[in-house]
């Protein structure tokens, strides 16, 4: 490393968000000679990232727990007065909270917050007022927010959780951008599970897939809605789910033909199965998801949620359909069952624009140029 490149701690809750967000960003910042350490909850998240990056684990809970929290955050402040860093980055809720606090509290110069979503959107009473008030203080603790997509920014900027400035969108958004030679029609992949396939045979029509997780912020109930009202019309559409359950209403779906598959480690051998993938969510960051299934020509149909409405381009890419509008859903499910050279039209489409403007080089790169633009200029200052 040399001297003008700095040293980059990146922190989030999870072992889990590590495993899948962060490896574009370490690889890259490996690529450049820039030193790079991890911190996040223990896990087996974190087998990959060892290779390249050095990893601390510090156990954070995503939930409020004041005993826990206060322990972290103590743990947090010494790792960084330890390691003095150039740059630190955090994103997640609770990790990003306590990394701006400790991070400004010991005298890190860039603390940046990698903003992928607003818990905040989907609560309301107290909880809405408590989230919205941590936003706005790890806002403030930090020396700059990037929000992964335009309408997220403008989301922020309304609710009034930004502080000094409105928040930085680099490129067109994600946080992470696609693979698209891994996520590739063409690409090996594993083998179906062995219930899917035997759902796929015994079951016939239109293919609609969900991939994440199974809560209710997630919109699965009005996937259902809508595909329980193409077969009361006549239609032959099934669903198939793929994603841990997280509480979202999977009740009276005994009459459609519907399977869930739970979690997986490669979603490609599900995406490949998929005609269309919906994702009729309350709120988002930016859907990596869709980025996916675009990759794979699998066309969306989205919600115009935050986020959600900014991962397709209505009629070019997939269709945007208002939230929780279960009949415009229907009407778009019946377009593409009924038109195979749509289809293929958006789906090409959706690959081109996923290795155009989303290629997980091009989006970590941006990210990386960002932080170093930030150290250099404080530097100069200095």
């Amino acid at each position: 490393m040399t001297a003008t490149e700095p040293h980059v701690c990146f922190v989030v809750t999870s072992d889990m968000t590590a495993g899948t967000f962060l490896h574009g960003y370490v690889d890259e910042m490996r690529r450049r000679g820039i030193d790079v350490t991890i911190v996040s909850s223990p896990g087996p998240g974190l087998r990959g990232l060892r290779e390249s990056a050095r990893v601390h684990e510090i156990p954070m809970r995503r939930e409020p727990s004041p005993v826990a929290d206060f322990v972290a955050l103590l743990r947090l402040a010494w790792f960084f007065a330890r390691i003095r860093p150039d740059v630190v980055v955090y994103a997640t809720p609770k990790a990003s909270l306590l990394s701006s606090i400790a991070a400004a509290v010991v005298g890190v110069r860039i603390r940046l917050y990698e903003l992928w979503g607003l818990r905040m959107e989907t609560a309301s009473g107290l909880s809405r007022a408590v989230l919205g008030t941590l936003e706005r203080a790890t806002s403030r603790m930090s020396t700059d927010t990037i929000a992964n997509s335009h309408s997220l920014a403008d989301r922020a900027e309304e609710l009034g959780v930004t502080s000094r400035r409105r928040p930085v969108v680099l490129g067109a958004g994600s946080a992470n951008g696609v693979d698209s030679d891994h996520f590739s029609e063409d690409a090996p992949r594993p083998e179906l599970d062995d219930g899917t396939r035997r759902f796929l045979d015994e079951t016939t029509g239109f293919v609609v897939g969900f991939v994440g997780r199974l809560h209710p912020d997630k919109g699965v109930d009005v996937l259902l809605e809508a595909v329980s009202l193409c077969r009361q019309r006549g239609h032959q559409v099934r669903a198939l789910l793929v994603g841990g359950d997280e509480g979202a209403q999977l009740s009276n779906v005994s009459d459609l033909p519907v399977h869930v598959v739970g979690h997986v480690e490669d979603t490609r051998p599900y995406l490949a199965e998929m005609d269309t993938i919906v994702l009729m969510t309350l709120r988002e960051g930016f859907p990596t998801v869709i980025l996916e299934a675009a990759a794979m020509q699998v066309p969306a149909i989205v919600s115009d949620s935050t986020g959600a409405i900014d991962s397709v381009i209505d009629s070019e890419t997939g269709f945007i359909v208002p939230v929780g509008d279960a009949e415009a859903l229907s009407e778009k499910l019946v377009a593409l069952k009924n038109d195979s050279r749509l289809r293929a039209s958006l789906g090409e489409n959706a690959r081109m624009r996923a290795i155009t403007q989303f290629s997980s080089a091009d989006v970590c790169g941006l990210h990386v140029d960002f932080y170093i633009d930030r150290a250099s200029t404080r530097a100069a200052a200095r």
